[in-house]
């Protein structure tokens, strides 16, 4: 089966991106584009775009990329724990980054004196991350493998010159802006430095080569007096890389100030070429993220990828979240049951309260009402017979008139001296019975009662005297006004 995966160095002033495949043991670079990116025309991102579609990149391989050399801190801490997520907690402290904003991993680990470890830790910001990240993303590129420099260089080196696994060795990378230094012991990288330097690309090479010589053993006799607190041994190997290809000289320079083995990186010894151009080292950067990914067994380094998903994802630990899941559930459905029962409850004591105000209120109303059974239905039949008696009573004729009307009209215009025995109220007529001391009174009063609005005429009927005691008994029929 064939794995394929793409490395990207992305520098400050060049791209270089490599298609290596791997069958078995066997590595073979099959697409590699280098080219500058020191002009304001130079599009990145149009460039990676094109790496699929114009130079014939798979669109399906891995990809890999680095970060750049500026981004990444390196740190050596000396500490007796040997717990990574307590080193990781102790190194927040020691780099120049907010705790919020830093992503750690711990690179290697090597055991010194005692109970003391030293531990190299690199760290990036999650800032710095996302801008690489977005950078690839934005030319339809999803990264599997986002390294550091060194690690790739350093894959390179452990493909190409396996005996970099035995013994001490030093590996020097210069790209535009940095000096990259490591110092590894049976292939394990164990302190790491950064170094920003101004290269003097002039016309006196020789001048040029012989100062970035100086400074480079310089720096190597400073990280190995730290690392092995003695100074660097004769013929310690020194693997070099420079992405300008200027080697003339240079290892030259270095071997005189160091008495040390310098080795240029042969990215193709153990790496086939399909390519027709002839070799060239700049690829070694890309091929050995490449490596990274097709060889994790022979290569080592960290990926800033799982440090942020790790940061951001806590492990998922199945059986603990189905039982959050179950006991969470329980609770919510015992909190639902329960305020149910007491909402129940509640409206039970609300319906008794309210129907002991119901009885109340209808015994004041009918306290004649001895048998209280349904005290609603009671007293709807109570005001519905009321109701009845009512209309009853209510008006007497079309116009309006209601009885007490009648009564108090009759009542005014009756002289005193006629005396009212019985009075019968219909919708049509007033009867009126009574006595009077003669029957000039009950005429006089006929006239007055025909001369009232609402009555349209009265009739005197059955007038009668009796003989023994004078008094004249009548009957007068008042007819009421009907609408027409």
């Amino acid at each position: 089966m064939i794995k394929r995966c793409i490395g990207i160095d992305i520098g400050s002033y060049h791209l270089c991106a490599v298609q290596v495949s791997r069958t078995d043991d066997e590595f073979q670079i099959e697409k590699a584009f280098c080219t500058q990116t020191r002009r304001k025309a130079d599009s990145v991102p149009d460039m990676l775009s094109n790496l699929i579609g114009k130079h014939g990149f798979d669109r399906h391989a891995a990809v890999a990329v680095s970060m750049p050399c500026k981004a990444v801190f390196l740190r050596n801490l000396e500490t007796s724990s040997t717990d990574l997520e307590q080193v990781c907690k102790l190194a927040k402290q020691d780099f120049p980054i907010g705790s919020e904003e830093i992503l750690l991993q711990v690179y290697s680990r090597r055991k010194l004196t005692g109970q003391k470890y030293s531990v190299l830790v690199a760290a990036v910001t999650r800032q710095s991350l996302r801008e690489r990240v977005d950078l690839l993303t934005s030319a339809k590129l999803s990264p599997n493998l986002v390294d550091t420099t060194v690690s790739a260089v350093h894959s390179t080196i452990v493909v190409n010159h396996p005996e970099i696994a035995v013994g001490r060795a030093v590996i020097a990378y210069i790209d535009e802006k940095y000096l990259t230094l490591a110092v590894t012991e049976d292939s394990n990288i164990l302190i790491v430095r950064n170094i920003p330097v101004t290269l003097p690309f002039g016309n006196n090479a020789h001048l040029a080569q012989k100062r970035i010589a100086e400074i480079l053993s310089d720096e190597v006799e400073i990280a190995w007096l730290r690392v092995f607190g003695s100074g660097i041994e004769e013929n310690t190997r020194i693997y070099l890389l420079a992405t300008n290809g200027a080697y003339d000289g240079l290892n030259i320079f270095i071997e005189e100030h160091l008495n040390c083995q310098v080795t240029i990186i042969n990215p193709y010894a153990k790496v086939k070429n399909l390519l027709r151009t002839g070799d060239k080292t700049e690829v070694c950067l890309a091929e050995g993220l490449t490596l990274r990914v097709l060889a994790p067994e022979k290569t080592t380094g960290i990926n800033l990828l799982e440090a942020a998903n790790n940061d951001t994802k806590p492990t998922l630990n199945l059986k603990k979240e189905v039982a959050t899941f179950a006991i969470l559930t329980a609770a919510i459905v015992l909190v639902l049951l329960v305020g149910l029962f007491v909402r129940v409850w509640r409206l039970e004591a609300k319906n008794t309260r309210v129907n002991n105000e119901i009885r109340q209120l209808f015994q004041r109303a009918l306290p004649e009402e001895k048998n209280v059974v349904r005290p609603l239905i009671q007293l709807e039949q109570k005001l519905q017979s009321l109701r009845k008696d009512y209309t009853l009573c209510s008006y007497v004729s079309e116009v309006g008139l209601r009885p007490l009307e009648v009564l108090r009209v009759v009542a005014v215009s009756m002289p005193s001296e006629i005396k009212v025995n019985d009075m019968l109220i219909t919708s049509e007529s007033v009867r009126l019975m009574g006595t009077s001391p003669s029957f000039e009174h009950v005429y006089y009063w006929q006239q007055l009662l025909q001369d009232v609005t609402h009555f349209t005429g009265a009739d005197v009927q059955d007038v009668r005297k009796e003989s023994e005691s004078g008094l004249v008994h009548f009957n007068i029929l008042v007819s009421l006004t009907t609408m027409g």
